[in-house]
């Protein structure tokens, strides 16, 4: 299986967000991302996982 990763300054931008933003999403946990040497990448699918609208019945952060 070959999964894309994308750069930091790939999802900031994406997002419209800053970089900075994106690594406090990895620090928090809500989006995962793997760390080669000093290099952090973001798998496609983790992406996915973010953007999947909420199904009812799905946790929030105020019920998590």
């Amino acid at each position: 299986m070959n999964e894309k990763y994308f750069k930091v300054s790939e999802v900031a931008k994406q997002f419209r967000v800053s970089r900075q933003t994106v690594y406090d999403w990895i620090a928090e946990g809500r989006l995962k991302a793997v760390k080669i040497g000093k290099i952090t990448r973001i798998p496609e699918s983790a992406l996915a996982a973010i953007i999947t609208p909420a199904q009812p019945g799905d946790p929030t952060p105020d019920n998590a």
